[in-house]
């Protein structure tokens, strides 16, 4: 079996009461069958609150004002104090640990949804590296694992990461490329010319960023019919996206719009030209916090690696690249809201939080996360061109 793992995985360490949010509350925690009968079977004091705390039909944790019924007034678990840490289930264990499951291969990263994992990755300077490990386990077979594909897919995750990772391109263009990318792999799978693919990967690895792709880029970008502006078209995405998804956390909608008004309030000043202070604004921000340009790289490295190559169970390819690169944009609006919100004032510390707060809503609910990638596919919002037009 291999595993892989971000380099900076292992500077990973709880840091348990000193973190400014907890990881057990806002979710459901679902307690795997062989913990479940650990549970069943304890012996002891604890064994009637276990008993009582747990849904024993949907197989979690019982849940009180959107808390863990373990998570005591310190914010530390009772089942670790009262039981011991191997009473752990496998989530409580991992966790942020995330791991995707593939034939042969298991690919872990620090959820971002983690205060101190966040920090992690946001303080990241260099280009992310991933290792490779090998661990002698027992051998395991997949049923109608499509093995042709998931290679297509290493070696394309491969190129898009090596695409947002080349510095010397400015990000709007390594964006149109990602997303250039993703498109037309999602057409040779759709067609079931998936043996099309590596010459197509290869004309796109060697067409560079020249005038000849960006003219092909605008040429597409014009030819939507939809020409509101880039303050509009995120808006109706915020407007799409947020009304679908299950609330996991109270304040959650109420924290969206306090962060994002500042940014899309109307424009008061007569001297003003219509329409430029929000380019403005967030062009301002770029220029007060530049350490955005590479955290930007750091979220779409994250979420690429994360999620793209469980497109081999559901041929979503082009939906799991837009929800990478919408994500990213929608974390550097609430970054240039909670900017102009804070009377222009911004650090790594805000950074963080906007991060783990928003990948909590979205990555701890499995209806949120495939909501947002079916919208991806679904609403014209997210077309191709229009999100070619936002970057």
């Amino acid at each position: 079996m291999q595993f892989t793992f971000p380099n900076y995985y292992k500077e990973f360490s709880c840091i348990a009461g000193a973190c400014p949010d907890t990881c057990c509350a806002g979710w459901q925690i679902v307690i795997d069958d062989k913990t479940l009968k650990k549970y069943q079977h304890f012996k002891g004091p604890f064994r009637n609150r276990l008993h009582n705390d747990i849904d024993w039909k949907e197989h979690v944790f019982r849940q009180y004002n959107h808390r863990c019924a373990f998570l005591n007034e310190e914010n530390l678990c009772d089942i670790y104090t009262e039981a011991g840490p191997k009473m752990f289930c496998s989530t409580c264990r991992n966790y942020p640990r995330h791991i995707e499951e593939f034939e042969g291969l298991r690919e872990i990263s620090l959820s971002l949804s983690c205060p101190e994992a966040a920090r992690i990755l946001l303080s990241q300077k260099e280009k992310v590296q991933f290792v490779t490990r090998e661990k002698e386990t027992r051998e395991e077979v997949y049923d109608d694992f499509d093995y042709l594909l998931f290679t297509a897919l290493m070696d394309t995750r491969d190129m898009l990461i090596d695409v947002i990772q080349n510095r010397n391109i400015p990000i709007q263009k390594r964006l149109w490329k990602v997303l250039a990318i993703a498109h037309d792999f999602q057409l040779c799978v759709d067609k079931n010319e998936l043996f099309k693919w590596e010459e197509i990967r290869k004309h796109h690895e060697d067409s560079g960023y020249g005038e000849t792709f960006c003219n092909k880029i605008q040429i597409r970008i014009n030819s939507h019919n939809k020409k509101a502006s880039a303050k509009e078209s995120f808006k109706e995405m915020w407007k799409t996206i947020v009304p679908k998804m299950e609330v996991l956390r109270p304040g959650w909608h109420e924290y969206l719009k306090s962060s994002l008004s500042p940014l899309y309030k109307k424009d008061t000043d007569p001297q003003s030209v219509p329409g430029n202070l929000y380019p403005y604004q967030k062009s301002e921000f770029d220029y007060y916090y530049p350490d955005w340009q590479i955290q930007e790289e750091q979220l779409l490295v994250y979420w690429i690696y994360t999620y793209f190559c469980g497109a081999v169970y559901d041929n979503e390819i082009f939906a799991k690249v837009k929800t990478a690169v919408v994500c990213t944009l929608f974390i550097h609006e609430l970054s240039v809201g909670t900017y102009l919100k804070n009377n222009r004032q911004f650090k790594l510390e805000d950074q963080i939080q906007i991060c783990y707060q928003f990948s909590r809503e979205l990555e701890h609910s499995d209806l949120n996360l495939n909501k947002f990638e079916d919208l991806m596919s679904e609403n014209k919002i997210f077309s191709f061109e229009n999100l070619l037009s936002i970057c």
